[in-house]
């Protein structure tokens, strides 16, 4: 395994991640204990140190299962949750408020079973998150000042949505690095998503920011298993990926690992965060770092 230094947050992170949105039975698969267990102590094997998740992922389920299933493992993890949301007549409704978020953070510490998250994550995830996150930074910061001091958190950040949500003008990171503590960025960023480059990566580079790359596969167009256009898809998008396959990746390649591999060619960015459904996932990430060049 490869460790990066995410930031200015000074942790040492594993180059390969996992990101946990699966496990909340996104797309009708439903992971249990025993199965994220099994994941995260082959991760801890493979020297995977960085697991990612969120609130709103099942309303705190993935968050449930990471902190049922790490045990005495807690220690040897860095964890990154998210909050912006919360639960109304049981669907996820915005929840930027001050009194919100700090209730949001007991019940994420408490369903992590952990007394200390590491990163706690602005989540955009919505198209009116933006708008009324920046409408209540003032409040927000009073709240995630008071959880550093008392320990309940190590370092804030903030994940950015992909299509109409990313902040491709970086408007909503800038305004957020001079009201809040921001150490890391998490954004969609692979090889057909390069949008990042413009501003998010070099704004994150001046400020010294942890760069956290998701979606390294595209949402699949980077992976073989992807079906093909008359099945599924967006046709233009997959004949570029088909480009990308035949003129860059290397013959005999897995395109997935080279995916992965490619996003950490650039040495800004500290980990990437490939979802993980099986176990096999994670060994396939991890030869990902044969790609890098």
């Amino acid at each position: 395994m490869q460790y990066r230094i995410l930031g200015k947050t000074g942790l040492s992170v594993s180059a390969i991640g996992i990101e946990s949105h699966q496990w909340s039975g996104r797309g009708g698969i439903y992971f249990s204990r025993e199965d994220v267990a099994a994941i995260l102590s082959r991760a801890y094997d493979l020297g995977i140190n960085f697991i990612d998740t969120g609130e709103c992922y099942l309303y705190h389920g993935s968050e449930r299962l990471i902190g049922e299933a790490l045990g005495t493992l807690r220690g040897n993890f860095v964890i990154a949750t998210k909050f912006g949301h919360t639960i109304r007549e049981g669907q996820v409704a915005e929840g930027w408020e001050g009194r919100i978020v700090e209730k949001e953070l007991e019940t994420s510490l408490k369903a992590l079973r952990t007394d200390y998250i590491d990163l706690y994550q602005i989540h955009i995830a919505a198209p009116a998150d933006g708008k009324n996150f920046l409408a209540r930074m003032g409040e927000i910061h009073e709240v995630l000042v008071a959880a550093l001091k008392a320990g309940k958190i190590r370092f804030v950040g903030i994940c950015l949505g992909d299509n109409m949500l990313f902040d491709e003008n970086a408007r909503i990171l800038s305004r957020a690095l001079v009201a809040l503590p921001l150490s890391a960025v998490q954004t969609v960023y692979n090889r057909l998503d390069r949008e990042a480059e413009k501003k998010i990566i070099p704004l994150a580079i001046r400020e010294n920011l942890g760069v956290i790359a998701r979606l390294p596969l595209a949402k699949g167009y980077l992976s073989s298993r992807f079906k093909p256009p008359e099945e599924y898809g967006n046709r233009k998008r997959l004949a570029t990926a088909a480009k990308v396959k035949a003129r860059e990746v290397p013959e005999g390649a897995d395109l997935a690992e080279w995916a992965i591999g490619w996003c950490l060619r650039r040495e800004e960015v500290a980990t990437v965060v490939p979802g993980c459904g099986a176990l096999a996932h994670l060994t396939s990430s991890v030869r990902a770092l044969q790609h890098i060049l």
